[in-house]
């Protein structure tokens, strides 16, 4: 981290206001980031870090208001404009265009040119050398339409890293990476702000915030609370400021369930045609068991099989003891199985439609009379999953692609609890939800669990897992490599540390371990 109190000003907003009709998203915000230094923008889902970034940035118009970026006044609103002030921005979501290849979404707009004409080859050789300063394993030729979530998250930000831009806005940039990937991102970052830069670094997860910001805002309710020196802010003061009130964070979670029921989810040799080596395990009802993996470990391959998304190679699936095959989601949700895909904004809502009706997409059968849509049960309903997911929007009758993207991620998981599933499908699950909304969704996944659904969870996020989860299976290149029960490995701590972070320090360990024997012992030749 940075140090020294008389740093240059690198970005200086002020009064900044946002207006979007009878909607207030900003109200006279200030945020001040000086040079050298990593600050953090804090808030919860709709607080306004997104706008107010987007302004920044250029995509949005404020209201009022005025900005400057190390002492130049911003004049006018274009992306072009904050290009050429130093500005780079990796948003939440992406702005990726899935038929070009990495390297071309990397360079669109300032392409490398020979004769006039646009240079692939420079391009792929620049997009190779972003990919190995991050210290990851992504082929720039690749259409970004064959990427996994993790690898377009990573070429999201090689492209900002390409603009050798002063500033960076790192938006919800770990979304979807591993702890591995994550401390790669770190490594950057504090060799940007090393060289006098600065990055603006947008998170729901507080540990990063602790561990890589000098300084933090929060917002909320389109307000400014606070600025602070990180070092100085606790996490429960940072969940106060964010939330408006004390609240709780996984360390007050518990596990506490009724005894688990009759198996109801079973795989023998489960096996696609990519990934995943074949996987043969039991799930038993009320049972929330987690996969715990880094990224291309497997995790999503295996979810998307059991839901029918990705088709199987061999093996079987058996739901209740009986057995079944699955052409598509459709033959999955029929045999009560619901599926909560790792990436919401192209698999998990249709964003020009109202929020009521993505809400309602699932339970068709129970908005319908005699074969029609009832308004009213679209209202009912869906007003139900708004109340209980706490969905901040303006109206029902609201596009979800004017939500933001933790509301958004709201809106997915209040259509597939509302179907009542037996078998529950997350991946990644809280990606982009702020703190308080985290636990409520924890919550959530244990209340339906004591009632006997089963539960499969994958995230990177692993204090997540610990605080949710009886079991961990861990993956590492297609291949479940171990699989673990929480009293397990709470047997393995006689000394009583706090029980999430001593979880979570496990789970790494093995994650790491099982990827350094499949590269030692050759566990990840298919057989």
């Amino acid at each position: 981290m940075s140090t020294g109190t008389e740093l240059s000003k690198a970005v200086e907003m002020r009064g900044i206001s946002m207006h979007f009709g009878s909607l207030v998203a900003l109200d006279d915000v200030d945020l001040s980031v000086r040079a050298g230094e990593v600050h953090a923008l804090l808030g919860g889902n709709g607080a306004g870090k997104s706008t107010l970034l987007k302004i920044l940035n250029g995509v949005y118009r404020q209201t009022a208001g005025d900005i400057t970026v190390f002492g130049a006044t911003l004049q006018g609103n274009s992306p072009e404009l904050a290009r050429a002030a130093g500005v780079a921005m990796n948003f939440q979501e992406m702005s990726l265009i899935p038929s070009l290849t990495a390297a071309q979404n990397i360079f669109l707009n300032h392409e490398f040119l020979h004769s006039g004409l646009i240079n692939e080859a420079a391009a792929v050789a620049r997009a190779r050398e972003l990919f190995e300063q991050l210290n990851v394993d992504v082929d720039p030729t690749t259409l970004v339409s064959d990427l996994s979530p993790g690898q377009r998250q990573l070429t999201e930000i090689a492209k900002s890293i390409s603009q050798d831009a002063r500033v960076w806005i790192l938006d919800e940039p770990s979304t979807a990476l591993s702890v591995t990937d994550v401390d790669r991102l770190f490594d950057s970052i504090r060799a940007h702000t090393a060289q006098g830069n600065a990055v603006i670094y947008v998170s729901h997860r507080m540990d990063e915030i602790s561990e890589i910001s000098d300084r933090l805002t929060i917002l909320r309710d389109g307000r400014k609370v606070t600025t602070a020196e990180t070092r100085s802010t606790s996490v429960s003061q940072m969940i106060e400021h964010i939330v408006g009130k004390k609240a709780r964070d996984f360390s007050n979670l518990t596990l506490s369930r009724k005894a688990l029921g009759a198996p109801i989810l079973e795989l023998d040799a489960l096996q696609d045609a990519h990934k995943l080596q074949p996987v043969s395990l039991s799930i038993r009802e009320g049972e929330v068991v987690g996969l715990a993996g880094l990224l291309g470990s497997g995790r999503s391959s295996l979810i998307k099989l059991i839901a029918g998304v990705d088709a199987k190679a061999s093996g079987q699936i058996r739901v209740a003891d009986q057995p079944v095959d699955f052409r598509g989601p459709a033959d999955a949700m029929a045999q009560g199985i619901a599926h909560v895909p790792e990436s919401r904004a192209t698999q998990g809502i249709i964003g020009a439609h109202a929020t009521s009706d993505n809400l309602t997409l699932s339970i068709l059968d129970r908005i319908s009379v005699r074969g029609l849509i009832s308004k009213r049960r679209v209202r009912t309903l869906s007003q139900k999953q708004i109340d209980e997911f706490d969905i901040k929007v303006e109206s029902h009758r609201t596009p979800v692609l004017n939500l933001s993207g933790g509301n958004q991620q709201k809106v997915v998981l209040g259509k597939n609890f509302g179907i009542d599933p037996k078998i529950l499908l997350l991946d990644e699950p809280t990606a982009g939800i702020d703190i308080g909304a985290k636990t409520e969704i924890i919550d959530a996944i244990h209340i339906k669990a004591g009632e006997g659904m089963a539960v499969i969870v994958a995230s990177s996020e692993l204090s997540e897992l610990a605080v949710a989860c009886d079991r961990f299976l861990i993956l590492a290149d297609g291949v479940i490599c171990e699989d673990v029960s929480r009293d397990d490995i709470i047997a393995e701590n006689p000394e009583g540390a706090d029980m999430v972070p001593f979880i979570q320090r496990v789970l790494e360990e093995k994650i790491q371990a099982a990827n350094r024997n499949l590269k030692t012992e050759g566990f990840s030749e298919k057989q």
